[in-house]
């Protein structure tokens, strides 16, 4: 975990610089009027002003890692706007679609209306026309005998039980046809209703949006005087080292320790990449990356095989969709200040799409609502392919960072503008959400 070695580091120069020179052990000493104070030793205030330093800077470290975490909340509520506003705008293309085909049942319905009653009209104009030709008198009258009755009254018969027919079915399709009326009006209503609610979803993503690029132009100013201070130690203090070879040393084998825990770190990630490069090796990746998998399911090897092939993918804000990284969005302030919008990456939320696509689970673009796709369990009660949430208000406000653990105390994760998709420990910090969701 880079922020944590680096404040390694700074921890091995204080305590370095806070091991006491060993003293002579002897009797009281009797002050000597005649004598002058001793100068003070150069190599003493070195390590005293170096020691101050270190101290400035993991402050000024401190304060940067506490403003880009407070930003990193604020962008993840204007995702969940996002995905407001995404969700609210399918909902409203599916109304419309569905207003459409309505209104075209009852179009096709007004008009199997219209032709059943031009049948019933065509009937009654028939009847009239050959009423002296079926009424009573016309079947006894002329007729060639009883079997010549019959036949025609049972054609009268015929005629009129198809004229009730032709009527009945008008008055049906017209009915069918008002009410086919009424649905299509009331889909319509609720298409504009979606519509009207969709914009406004839009407006509130925008506004949400807006606030965080406000945030970040409020904070800039802070930003910029903590970077300078902290630029400002970290400069006088390679000054005291290059006058002191025991300052030096010191951090050299700090620095060396955290170099060689990189390479570790980045050689096992590389592993596990080559592993991963075939879905079909989810086992392999899980291996290098030394993930116990007894009694795993096939559906968690190949969620967390999936996140585990993007290691050392960029975080990039907004990014990652079903489909793998994605360029992100500007933010006005942190992100952009990385470039997220033209890096193509992960976000946390879009790096849990990708690995639960695999898998057929669809999830939104806010950890907020990742949070509520499936059961909650108690942390306590983890367990690999499990998702992992931090919030606000100790762990019980707003969520605003996701992860997935992998077992063994271990997690996967995008984590912030600057770094790049990672396995690192499990943060059991004030801020967890006591519940980890569950989807597989």
């Amino acid at each position: 975990m880079p922020a944590l070695r680096t404040s390694a580091v700074l921890l091995a120069l204080v305590l370095g610089l806070l091991v006491p020179t060993p003293l002579a052990i002897a009797g009281p000493a009797t002050p000597d009027p005649t004598q002058d104070t001793p100068a003070p030793d150069p190599a003493t205030d070195r390590a005293g002003e170096a020691g101050s330093l270190v101290a400035r800077i993991a402050a000024a470290r401190a304060g940067l890692e506490a403003l880009t975490d407070d930003l990193g909340e604020r962008q993840e509520l204007a995702n969940r706007a996002m995905a407001d506003d995404t969700s609210a705008r399918a909902r409203a293309d599916e109304a419309r679609r569905a207003a459409e085909e309505s209104r075209r049942g009852a179009d096709a319905a007004a008009a199997a209306a219209d032709r059943a009653r031009a049948d019933a009209d065509a009937w009654i104009t028939a009847w009239f026309q050959q009423a002296d030709v079926l009424g009573p008198l016309s079947v006894l009258s002329g007729s060639a005998g009883p079997q010549d009755v019959a036949a025609r009254a049972h054609l009268r018969d015929v005629v009129a039980e198809d004229q009730r027919t032709a009527l009945d079915g008008a008055e049906l399709s017209r009915i069918a046809a008002a009410n086919a009326d009424s649905r299509a009006r009331a889909a319509r209503d609720e298409a504009d209703a979606a519509a009207a609610r969709a914009t406004e979803a839009r407006a509130a993503a925008d506004a949400e949006l807006a606030r965080v690029q406000a945030d970040a132009e409020a904070q800039e100013a802070r930003l910029r005087d903590l970077t300078a201070e902290r630029d400002a130690a970290e400069s006088r203090l390679r000054e005291l080292e290059a006058a002191d070879p025991d300052l030096a040393a010191q951090r050299d084998r700090a620095e060396a320790f955290d170099a060689a825990a990189t390479a570790r770190d980045e050689a096992r990630d590389a592993r596990v990449r080559l592993a991963a490069a075939s879905p079909d090796d989810a086992q392999d990746a899980l291996a290098a990356a030394g993930v116990d998998t007894t009694g795993m399911s096939e559906e968690v090897r190949t969620v967390l095989g999936r996140a585990l092939s993007q290691l050392g993918v960029v975080y990039a804000w907004g990014g990652g969709d079903a489909a793998g990284p994605t360029k992100g969005i500007r933010d006005g302030g942190v992100a952009d200040s990385f470039g997220d919008f033209d890096k193509t990456g992960f976000d946390c939320s879009g790096l849990m799409i990708y690995a639960f696509a695999a898998v057929g689970k669809d999830l939104p673009h806010y950890s907020g609502y990742q949070a509520e796709a499936g059961p909650r369990v108690p942390l306590a009660e983890r367990r690999p392919g499990d998702l992992l949430f931090w919030a606000e208000d100790d762990g019980a406000g707003a969520v605003h960072h996701v992860a997935l653990y992998l077992g063994g105390d271990q997690m996967v994760e995008a984590p912030e503008s600057g770094k790049t998709v990672r396995i690192v420990p499990l943060r059991l910090d004030d801020e967890i959400v006591p519940t980890v969701t569950r989807l597989v």
